[in-house]
């Protein structure tokens, strides 16, 4: 027992110790961070440094990993990511059993750090291991910002249904806490998300509710972020004196903030507001500021990706191609880490400055190839749908023989029942009515079948035609056109340019909708619209509930708008259409799709309208349409 009391004592000076080391620590970083608010960075550093010597002398390998936390922050403050992404890997390797709520702030670090270093895909991951963890352990702030951060990453990959799906789980926790500044910044993200799928009127309500949430909240940065954004939205909705007026006066307020990325997102969108306006002296003058921005950051960050992109545009305009070609190598560098602009317009850029320089050969192969990369996707899909289509036909045909031998047997049956008919007429009768009304509805099984089987066949036929009278007779003027000694570029480009708009309206037809993971009717139909470029199209969504319409109403309303819009296409190319999706709080469901222009053909009698009725037909819905020598109208209501 003696010799237990040494021992015993051991242990106890020991784990004074570590409490000692922890709280002397924990100290330290506090008056770090008190220092950095009084921008004395150095003093910060030094403190932090003090913290891990600590940690590490005292083998407390959670304090240790609490100064190594605090260092990354310190990193990524000064725009360090490298050495901030060094700090928070030795952190997890000094305490590879630290306890969940520090292991969550280290993998939310890891994720944001990720993306201020521009690799979106390591962004997304180290979300997937934080969010769990700081919904159980982290404040409602770090949740909320959490989702915003992990929704830009995942908009920067393509996938607006996951961002959406993020910045709404983090907007619901935010107001819940009554965090203005959370509520700001993910009204900001909606903002930018719904501008870029041409939803503009959502884009700029979300921006005021932003603002206004940042002004509650006290936040400078979000303000003029959310300021930024409606300045972008009312540019791409044709407004653009708005725009530039709003854009420069935010600039200027936000020259005065220490937000380097505030600043590089609003001169952005000014610079492409002024691209468009075609204001070149103004743009290049920004355009000077905008590179002594970005210059300090990362060269993967997405800002100053911008700024490279206004800047190809900018030379391209000017004549300066040799330049612009070297900007677009600089670029290209950055699409290993994320997509920073589209990889199509890029290409179709570098095809237009090697026109430029004489290289017609080149140029011509880069824009045929840049129009494959932008419908390849559609194209595969195109390919997977006509497969299936002809394997519900295959299907049908078998289903129609299957339909033929069961008559056969019916009639086989009822012979039988008649002859015993004469033993019992009162049981014949019966019998034969039963079998009378079973054959009725065989044959009306059998004329619906037939009836799926044709339309099958009228929808591959008429997409057989657009490819052939459309993609084909556009190519074989490309290919006439290159055979000059001396062909038109503009002229080519303008074909490839038509070709490509054909062939997304083609493939956009064909894309199955998809309402599940909380895509809705209102969101899939704006998506598809948006990415329809000739005839002009504008969508008003009105209502809420979009969630309780039924998948089965939904999937109809959608392809009626997919048709509606096939028509216009074709016979009223010039057109411009007026679209409004609208739920009720009755539940009351209708659409109206408005087109003004000279219609080319038709006498409202084909398979597109044919195929709309049924439709109608199907889920008990009202179906009217009118047309006029210069304009088409559809309307559809139902409950």
């Amino acid at each position: 027992m003696k010799r237990l009391i040494p021992i015993v004592l051991l242990v106890l000076v020991a784990c004074q110790g570590v409490h000692e080391s922890n709280r002397q620590v924990s100290s330290l970083i506090e008056r770090s961070e008190q220092m950095l608010e009084t921008d004395d960075i150095d003093s910060a550093w030094a403190l932090l440094e003090q913290a891990r010597a600590i940690a590490t002398s005292s083998r407390d390998a959670d304090a240790e990993a609490e100064a190594l936390l605090a260092m990354s922050r310190h990193h990524n403050m000064m725009d360090r990511p490298d050495s901030a992404i060094a700090c928070l890997h030795a952190g997890l390797a000094a305490a590879p059993s630290a306890p969940a709520a520090l292991l969550a702030q280290y993998y939310a670090e890891l994720s944001a750090t990720y993306n201020i270093a521009g690799d979106m895909r390591a962004c997304v991951d180290w979300a997937d291991k934080a969010l769990p963890l700081l919904s159980a352990y982290g404040s409602d702030e770090d949740y909320a910002i959490m989702c915003g951060n992990t929704g830009i990453a995942w908009r920067r990959l393509g996938n607006n249904d996951s961002a959406a799906a993020l910045y709404r789980q983090g907007l619901e926790r935010a107001m819940a806490a009554e965090d203005y500044g959370s509520q700001a910044y993910l009204a900001n993200n909606l903002s930018v998300l719904y501008t870029e799928m041409g939803r503009y009127d959502e884009g700029i309500s979300y921006a005021e509710q932003a603002c206004e949430a940042a002004e509650r909240g006290g936040d400078e940065v979000e303000r003029l972020s959310a300021l930024a954004g409606k300045g972008i939205a009312l540019q791409l909705s044709h407004r653009p004196e708005e725009a530039i007026t709003l854009l420069t006066s935010t600039f200027e307020e936000a020259q005065a903030t220490n937000s380097t990325a505030l600043k590089l997102k609003t001169i952005n969108y000014l610079l492409k507001a002024l691209v468009d306006a075609k204001e070149w002296d103004a743009t290049a003058r920004y355009l000077a500021q905008g590179e002594a921005i970005a210059a300090a950051l990362p060269p993967g960050n997405t800002a100053a990706a911008g700024i490279l992109e206004a800047k190809m545009i900018l030379q391209t305009e000017q004549g300066r191609y040799a330049s612009a070609l070297a900007t677009i190598d600089s670029l290209e560098n950055l699409m290993s880490l994320q997509q920073v602009i589209p990889p199509f317009r890029l290409m179709s850029y570098k095809g237009r400055c090697l026109a430029g320089l004489g290289d017609y050969r080149q140029a011509y192969a880069l824009q045929t190839r840049a129009s494959e990369l932008s419908d390849s996707v559609r194209s595969r899909e195109n390919d997977a749908k006509l497969d299936m289509l002809a394997t519900n036909i295959r299907v049908m045909e078998k289903e129609l023989e299957l339909s033929r031998l069961s008559q056969k047997q019916a009639r086989t049956q009822r012979t039988a029942t008649l002859f015993a008919a004469i033993m019992a007429v009162l049981a014949a009768a019966v019998v034969a009515l039963v079998f009378y009304l079973r054959h009725r509805r065989a044959q009306a099984s059998m004329r619906e079948t037939r009836k799926y089987v044709e339309g099958i066949e009228q929808e591959r036929g008429r997409f057989a035609r657009e490819l052939h009278d459309g993609a084909c007779n556009e190519l074989l003027a490309i290919g006439l056109q290159l055979r000059r000694d001396q062909p038109d570029v503009d002229g080519v480009t303008q074909q490839i340019a038509t070709l490509r708009s054909g062939l997304r309206n083609l493939s956009h037809e064909l894309m199955p909708p998809q309402f599940t993971d909380g895509v809705t009717l209102n969101d899939a139909l704006s998506y598809y619209l948006s990415h329809i470029e000739q005839p002009e199209v504008s969508l008003r969504c009105e209502g809420s509930g979009w969630a309780l319409i039924p998948a089965a109403t939904a999937y109809q309303y959608y392809r009626i708008a997919q048709e509606a819009m096939g028509n216009i296409i074709v016979h009223q190319r010039e057109a411009h259409v007026e679209a409004t999706l609208a739920h009720g709080a009755d539940g009351q469901l209708s659409l109206s799709i408005e087109s003004a222009g000279e219609v080319i053909e038709g006498d409202g009698r084909g398979i597109g309208l044919q195929s709309i009725r049924e439709r109608a037909e199907s889920i008990g819905a009202t179906l009217t349409t009118e047309q006029a020598p210069d304009s088409f109208t559809l309307r559809l209501a139902s409950r």
